[in-house]
């Protein structure tokens, strides 16, 4: 069953049922929650979902068309929100009544043959869309973290510089890692980079479910059910975690950092800079299958907003990115949405061949080479002795990566 939404009318989507590794800044809110388990994502759902935004009328869109020919115009405009939904649906796992090992597989474990898989198996103009929203991910993660928050995560911390080098990984600092990442969607929100209205848009993202369900067995020898209690559930919570948090985090910094903002920004306006979504709006236009954020999600905001940044604290405390910072980060950005556009015209030319990269280092992946792709492999292998008839190129990578003739963990 595919999860789809229908209009309420003429400007509002409404789902029939419920719809990222978030947007950082949505998982922000939830740390307290989920106990900084997390891996970061290159970029903020915000960031993830404008690389649709960048090359939907002039490539997306035509290709859509192109392999598509008898879908209408409004047929290809509904086929945008899937793509939303491609760009962020790897990071899902890591919200509440997600699959933690459903998103370390996707950007730790054959990252390339599956995203591959979704465009080679999609069926109609929705999935295909999604699946050129999921090369977004894939383009979006495995350069935007080694070209720029890997990098800026030192110069914004010269004591984790001097630790750990000119490079520093998640699994290095993981609070760090939000934070940085949190302050560049702050100078993008304040540059008038996301209106209002895009925000919206953004939330009303779509999930292929069927094409999912598929590529994730074909790829992984798993069912989709037996890594989430509910992908119903766990959308919905996900969309409706991004719709509450976006707006009280940009609340929090402009609380914090209006003058800094107003430096970035001469003439913003609190209007512009910080989104409001009452919950009755977002039942209206989504639905109710979702669960709000919990008792220790909501003292986190407080905690944010509050309490003085000091001692366990600190890491929390909001600062604006250095002039290096911010360029680093959007030199990266520019350098994923030249790649995508590269990456898009090698699908339209059927001579895309990905590399199974790991998303949080940009390196292929290997044994050793990075503490989460380890631990992702090792459970993959550990659960495929379950599946006697777990594919064998499946059981392939797993040697290969275990430098080994016969799979093991």
């Amino acid at each position: 069953m595919r999860l789809t939404c229908r209009r309420a009318d003429s400007s509002r989507r409404r789902c029939s049922a419920p719809r990222l590794r978030s947007g950082l800044v949505a998982v922000l809110l939830l740390i307290g929650a989920l106990a900084l388990a997390r891996p970061a994502a290159g970029y903020s759902v915000l960031a993830h979902e404008s690389m649709i935004d960048g090359a939907w009328d002039d490539v997306i869109a035509p290709m859509l068309k192109a392999r598509f020919g008898a879908a209408g115009a409004e047929t290809i405009k509904n086929a945008r929100a899937y793509a939303y939904g491609g760009s962020i649906m790897p990071d899902m796992g890591y919200y509440p009544f997600g699959s933690h090992l459903f998103t370390n597989l996707l950007h730790y474990t054959r990252s390339g043959d599956f995203v591959e898989a979704l465009i080679r198996d999609a069926r109609d103009v929705n999935e295909y869309a999604f699946a050129l929203g999921a090369l977004a991910h894939y383009v979006a993660d495995s350069t935007g973290h080694p070209l720029g928050v890997n990098r800026a995560v030192p110069l914004e911390y010269p004591k984790l510089r001097a630790k750990f080098g000119d490079e520093v990984t998640y699994v290095e600092d993981p609070k760090r890692h939000l934070m940085v990442e949190f302050a560049f969607d702050v100078v993008h929100v304040a540059n008038g980079a996301y209106l209002p209205q895009a925000y919206h848009d953004f939330i009303g993202f779509e999930v292929a479910k069927d094409l999912v369900e598929r590529v994730f067995h074909e790829t992984y020898g798993l069912e989709m059910k037996d890594v989430f209690a509910s992908e119903d559930l766990s959308i919905g919570t996900f969309r409706y975690a991004v719709s509450k948090t976006i707006p009280q985090m940009t609340q929090v910094a402009w609380e914090k950092e209006r003058d800094e903002i107003e430096k970035l920004a001469p003439n913003v306006q609190q209007s512009a800079f910080v989104y409001t979504y009452t919950r009755q709006q977002y039942e209206k236009d989504f639905g109710a299958e979702y669960r709000r954020p919990g008792i220790f999600a909501r003292f986190f905001v407080w905690v944010v907003r509050v309490m003085p940044k000091i001692g366990p604290f600190k890491a929390l405390a909001f600062r604006t990115p250095t002039p290096e910072g911010e360029k680093l980060f959007t030199d990266s950005f520019k350098t994923s949405r030249d790649r995508y556009r590269m990456l898009l015209a090698a699908v339209r030319s059927n001579q895309l061949d990905l590399r199974n990269t790991d998303f949080d280092t940009g390196q292929p992946t290997h044994r050793g080479e990075y503490k989460l792709a380890d631990e992702t492999y090792a459970e993959l292998a550990s659960r495929l002795k379950k599946v006697p008839d777990a594919p064998d190129v499946i059981r392939a990578d797993i040697a290969r990566f275990y430098g080994t003739q016969t799979p093991t963990n």
